[in-house]
């Protein structure tokens, strides 16, 4: 079964739900964007293999298909061997995600190296005292992550785009974790 819109990737649900799922054995939090992509390669490639008599349930005992088909795309967004963004880029970034999170209802602004976002009641203590406020970023040579707003706090990677609809996805991924919604990520 195979989805396919005007504006969107061709993959089927298998190959979507089989992405997803090796995304949560991974130490980053992926995009709709990204698993869409990575589930269009997996159906590509289970396609050829059935040309060639392998069906999808065949790589199983060789490989974790749909694990590297998520890893090879993964890397086009956060690889470091890209040219650099200039500080304009990351600044123009940086507004698409602020304007991003204040639509969701979050409070968020420009701090430091990164936009700092308002904890919420639900957002999982962090920091030295359990109430520090989130941090996103995107690196001038890699790609998205977030953390707590303290020395020392541990990073989470967010894999998306380094554009407009890439800093909207982001953001939902930030809303989810300040409302509480994915637990404590830098627990898994």
């Amino acid at each position: 079964m195979s989805t396919d819109t005007a504006d969107g990737p061709a993959y089927s649900n298998e190959a979507y739900a089989a992405v997803r799922k090796a995304a949560g054995s991974r130490r980053s939090l992926y995009v709709p964007s990204v698993l869409d992509h990575a589930a269009e390669l997996l159906t590509a490639l289970w396609a050829t293999g059935e040309k060639h008599g392998v069906t999808p349930a065949e790589w199983g005992w060789v490989t974790d298909l749909p694990g590297g088909a998520l890893d090879v795309v993964s890397r086009q967004y956060e690889s470091a061997s890209k040219p650099e963004r200039t500080v304009a880029q990351i600044v123009s970034l940086q507004g698409h995600l602020v304007s991003a999170l204040k639509e969701l209802g979050l409070t968020a602004r420009l701090g430091g190296p990164g936009v700092i976002v308002d904890r919420g009641p639900e957002t999982p203590r962090g920091g030295r005292d359990g109430d520090a406020d989130v941090e996103v970023r995107i690196y001038s040579d890699g790609g998205w992550a977030f953390s707590f707003a303290v020395n020392g706090a541990s990073v989470m990677s967010i894999v998306a785009p380094a554009s407009q609809a890439g800093a909207s996805q982001v953001a939902e991924i930030v809303r989810a974790f300040v409302r509480g919604e994915l637990g404590n990520v830098f627990r898994r």
